[in-house]
């Protein structure tokens, strides 16, 4: 085995040597990471949260143990042991490890992971996200070089986690793709949870039997079975309030699925009635055009009897001033009659100004007049039955 000691002789890490064998019973937590592989137990990752939470929302530090091999080029961290970072202290405003930390782990490992290393940290930041900080890179590459050690960042309160491991280069820290969550015994983090748990569950303390006195006042120390039976309802009851919160989530998102059909439901109403609006906007305006073309086809034939009744009492005067030329003027008479009515026309179906000209004046010439002569300001809106006036 190697061992690496800074300044302090603050112990780091150390590399296992010979065969080894992988965790069978896994669970994948994102992609396959091909620069180092990541192997993180149950108990640790369930103890790790317990830990955050038990913060009140206040940042905490831990440091991550286990063992590490390099096979054939490939990193492989096995991390069985998370030990809490106990008197650390604030540095600009940021959580570090303080020699008083470096102690405590150090007495932590000697008594409940002996033979294993320190592979990395962990940075507890509940309500933050599982983000790198400049300062969480800058202080992991000054206490933690090699190459293989890595940060665990994790937001107990939003549930979210990402481990973080040297680039290729080896100067700055990147997100790793993915982890592997591993299922074991694991003795050591049992004794370590029991004695250090953060949640002690009433229930249990309740079923538990007073421990016995010896001779010289002092109690006994708990068997391994006690031990493991302890660590065990600790699981169950950290797993009885993940389901809890798993099962209130989900009456969240059915409430949330539930005013979102609603919401549908009023969009739907409310497009309907806009549709029904709209039909009967248009059947206003055909009726508008209605009344409209009806409005001036009277006014044309009001102007039209005007002009007869004028052209009648011109007659009829010239009739009053020349009695003696009855005949002449019947003569005359008959001429102007049929003036008058080749003058007015009443539009057919498929006719237009260029048509109506042609027929009376030979060409395109009349169009203008047409026009003028019946208040037309566009050439287009003719329409059947509609009088003109030929000038």
């Amino acid at each position: 085995m190697r061992y690496y000691f800074d300044g302090d002789n603050n112990l780091y890490g150390r590399t296992q040597e010979g065969e080894f064998s992988l965790p069978s019973k896994t669970k994948q937590m994102g992609s396959i990471e091909n620069e180092v592989k990541i192997y993180m137990e149950d108990y640790v990752y369930t103890y790790l949260y317990q830990y955050g939470k038990s913060g009140g929302g206040k940042e905490k530090l831990a440091a991550l143990v286990g063992r590490h091999y390099n096979v054939e080029g490939q990193e492989t961290l096995i991390i069985s042991g998370a030990i809490q970072g106990k008197g650390t202290m604030q540095e600009n405003g940021i959580e570090r490890f303080a020699d008083e930390t470096w102690e405590y782990i150090g007495g932590q490992m000697e008594n409940y992971f002996k033979g294993m290393t320190i592979l990395g940290w962990v940075h507890c930041q509940p309500g933050f996200g599982a983000f790198l900080t400049a300062k969480d890179e800058t202080f992991h590459k000054e206490y933690f070089k090699e190459k293989w050690q890595t940060l665990f960042v994790l937001d107990t309160m939003d549930k979210l986690d990402s481990f973080y491991i040297y680039n290729e280069e080896g100067k700055g820290l990147r997100q790793a793709k993915g982890y592997f969550i591993y299922y074991d015994r694991n003795r050591e983090m049992q004794e370590y949870m029991l004695e250090n748990s953060m949640i002690r569950p009433r229930e249990d303390a309740a079923e538990q039997p007073e421990q016995e006195e010896t001779g010289n006042g002092m109690r006994k120390r708990p068997t391994q079975a006690e031990r493991m039976d302890a660590a065990r309802e600790i699981r169950r009851v950290l797993e009885r309030r993940a389901q809890a919160a798993e099962e209130a989530h989900k009456g969240h998102f059915r409430a949330l699925a539930g005013v979102s059909c609603m919401l549908c439901v009023v969009c739907i109403c409310m497009g309907l009635a806009m549709m029904s609006s709209l039909s009967r906007l248009q059947n206003l305006e055909s009726e508008l055009v209605a009344v409209q073309t009806s409005y001036q086809t009277l006014v044309e034939d009001m102007e039209g009897v005007k002009v007869t009744a004028f052209a009648m009492g011109q007659k009829s005067a010239a009739a009053e001033e020349k009695p003696e030329s009855k005949t002449e003027e019947k003569e005359e008479a008959l001429p102007v009659s049929r003036e008058e009515e080749k003058q007015r026309y009443i539009v057919e179906s498929g006719d237009s100004l260029g048509f109506i000209s042609r027929k009376f004046y030979g060409d395109n010439s009349g169009i203008s007049r047409i026009m003028e002569a019946n208040d037309i300001w566009n050439a287009d809106m003719i329409y059947e039955g509609q009088a003109l006036w030929i000038p």
